[in-house]
C-alpha cells in the first residue's frame, strides 16, 4: 500500500515539475512576434493562390473558404479560423490597424512589435483573449487575425506575416 502511494506520489509530482518547465504566455508571445519580424523581413514567399484580383501566398495545411472576397478571406487550418482583411484604400505604409489596436483600451496586449522595411509598415501582436490568445499581423492596409492556445503562438504568427506579407493588389 505504501509503494503505491508513492508512487502515486512521485507521479504527481513530475506532472507537476514537467508542467512548470513549460514556456509561459510571455515567453511565447515574444518568441511568437520574433518569427513574425522574422517572416516580415524574409518577405520570400511565392504568391499561390488569386482571389478577385488579390495575389497571395497560402502555406501548407491552410485552405481559403469558398465564400471569402477580395476584402475578407477566411483560411482554415485543422479546427483553427484565420480572417485576411484587406482595405484597398490603405497604403503600404499605413499604420491604422496599428493605431486601431493601441486605442482599444479593452484589449490585453501581452507582446506587440512594429516593422519597417523601406515604404512598409508592419506589426505582430499578441492580445490575452480569456483562455485563448488573440494573433494579429498587419503590413500596411493588410491585417490577419485568429483565436488560438498558447501553444501555437509562434509557428501561427509566422505563417499570418507569411501570408500578409505577400499580400499583392492588382
Amino acid at each position: 500500500m505504501f509503494r503505491k502511494w508513492k508512487f502515486i506520489f512521485l507521479l504527481a509530482v513530475s506532472v507537476l515539475a514537467l508542467a512548470g518547465c513549460g514556456k509561459s504566455l510571455d515567453e511565447r508571445a515574444t518568441s511568437g512576434v520574433e518569427t513574425a519580424r522574422e517572416a516580415f523581413h524574409s518577405n520570400d514567399k511565392n504568391r499561390t493562390e488569386e482571389i478577385d484580383g488579390i495575389k497571395l501566398y497560402k502555406p501548407a495545411g491552410f485552405t481559403m473558404n469558398d465564400n471569402s472576397d477580395a476584402q475578407n478571406i477566411v483560411f482554415m487550418k485543422n479546427d483553427e479560423t484565420f480572417i485576411l482583411f484587406i482595405n484597398p484604400n490603405e497604403k503600404s505604409d499605413s499604420k491604422l490597424f496599428y493605431d486601431l489596436l493601441l486605442a482599444d483600451q479593452s484589449k490585453e496586449i501581452v507582446e506587440q512589435a512594429t516593422f519597417t522595411d523601406e515604404d512598409t509598415f508592419g506589426f505582430a501582436a499578441v492580445v490575452k483573449s480569456g483562455d485563448d490568445v488573440e494573433l494579429i499581423t498587419s503590413v500596411g492596409g493588410t491585417k490577419m487575425t485568429t483565436l488560438t492556445k498558447k501553444k501555437k503562438i509562434e509557428e501561427n504568427l509566422a505563417r499570418m506575416m507569411e501570408i500578409v506579407r505577400s499580400v499583392k493588389q492588382d
